[in-house]
């Protein structure tokens, strides 16, 4: 599955009161700058190695830094790369979602966390555009989704078709009879927003290595160590691998049928000269059953992303260009929603990875074989919204810290 059709799947709400336990601490505010605790003689260097860092990691990693460990984070090309799945330039952050109740109430505490960090980062992360779902009639998704955005006191706005096409004239909503709005919902500057996150966490005292990592020696049901490309090795009391869509790569046995890495084409389409229509506010966040896409952000054109592709991709070696088939469809659908971007050029193309779980839930577990690793991944395309509080879910477990059972269950490898 992907960004798009994961909302139309259900499972186990998790309980707003068992969630609220998820994250006790609050946030650490950006002058909290642990100081590096002192090396004993022959102890590890680092309290915590974190493994990949993209959302998962480079969120774990900044805040296990701030909880005062001694982490060192591996990324085998560096937080923000072009390969990695949390590359590109843009990831819609927001809090509808079907029937999922626990993801819900951790993308909802993640939108002031965003809002948090980019006021100590200094930079701009946040855009807010709206997010639009359109469909022939109401769906029990749909519903469920607008049932729930109610209830966690979100507002929304429901349209008919008439309604769409008033609100909306730059856009065709042929076939289309519903729509639901969430206002609140809004694009990340994902780029940025990593290569932020990597230069906090090493301001605050947290070592950045960029080499390709391997689980090392063993001993005792125990990781010692990790192997680096270059024949070093790094010492650790825990381990994180949280390498996305490399995960089935690093343990091939144990997760090489739990995750899928199918490929995404993503194309940016230029708007015509001095049309502000197509940027917010004017256009929200946009989605349907087989396309999703942005409005123009930064200038970049409008970004649609056909919702299928190859079930199986390698991060490290095949190339990053688009499918001509892709592109077609893309200007097909443009012509449909989009009348006035038909002819438009493609102004930047992307080709990413999703990293997905069968039931499109995360994986957050400890490796049955080590007791000190914790895998962290199966982002099934929606991870990056939370990435602030995921780290810090996250980091707690790493460490052993108490966390929701009912969320942990819900993220569990044997489940």
């Amino acid at each position: 599955m992907d960004r798009r059709t994961f909302l139309q799947s259900t499972s186990a709400p998790l309980g707003g009161a068992a969630l609220a336990s998820l994250l006790p601490a609050p946030l650490v505010p950006a002058s909290a700058k642990a100081a590096p605790a002192p090396t004993p003689r022959g102890a590890p260097a680092s309290d915590v190695v974190v493994i990949g860092g993209g959302a998962f990691g480079a969120w774990t990693a900044l805040a296990l830094r701030e909880m005062g460990h001694r982490v060192t984070l591996i990324d085998a090309y560096g937080p923000g790369n072009s390969r990695a799945t949390s590359g590109d330039e843009t990831r819609q952050v927001r809090v509808g979602y079907g029937e999922r109740e626990g993801y819900a109430r951790m993308a909802q505490r993640a939108m002031d966390a965003w809002r948090t960090r980019e006021a100590e980062f200094g930079i701009p992360l946040l855009t807010t555009t709206g997010r639009l779902e359109i469909a022939p009639d109401w769906t029990p998704a749909l519903r469920a989704t607008q049932a729930m955005l109610t209830r966690f006191g979100v507002p929304t706005e429901a349209f008919t078709a008439d309604e769409l096409r008033r609100r909306y004239p730059q856009m065709g909503f042929d076939g289309i009879g519903v729509g639901l709005l969430e206002p609140g919902a809004g694009v990340v500057r994902a780029k940025q927003a990593i290569l932020a996150t990597a230069d906090a966490f090493r301001r605050k005292g947290g070592t950045l290595t960029i080499q390709h990592a391997a689980p090392g020696r063993a001993e005792g049901g125990r990781l010692v160590d990790c192997t680096l490309a270059d024949g070093s090795r790094v010492a650790a009391q825990q381990f994180v691998f949280a390498c996305g869509p490399w995960l089935p790569k690093v343990f091939p046995e144990l997760l090489g049928r739990r995750i899928k890495v199918p490929k995404r084409d993503v194309l940016y389409f230029g708007v015509p000269a001095g049309d502000t229509r197509f940027a917010p506010p004017a256009l929200p966040n946009f989605s349907e059953s087989a396309y999703y896409g942005f409005p123009s952000i930064d200038g970049r054109g409008v970004k649609v992303c056909p919702t299928n592709g190859p079930d199986h991709w390698d991060p490290d070696t095949d190339e990053r260009i688009v499918d001509p088939m892709q592109v077609r469809r893309a200007r097909a659908y443009l012509a449909r929603r989009f009348p006035a971007l038909a002819a438009q050029p493609i102004t930047e193309t992307r080709v990413c990875q999703l990293e997905n779980t069968d039931d499109e839930h995360f994986i957050v577990d400890r490796h049955p074989n080590y007791a000190n690793v914790l895998i962290a991944g199966g982002g099934s395309g929606h991870a990056f919204k939370h990435g602030p509080m995921l780290g810090e879910y996250v980091a707690r477990r790493a460490v052993g810290d108490t966390t929701d059972p009912a969320f942990d269950a819900m993220v569990r490898l044997a489940r």
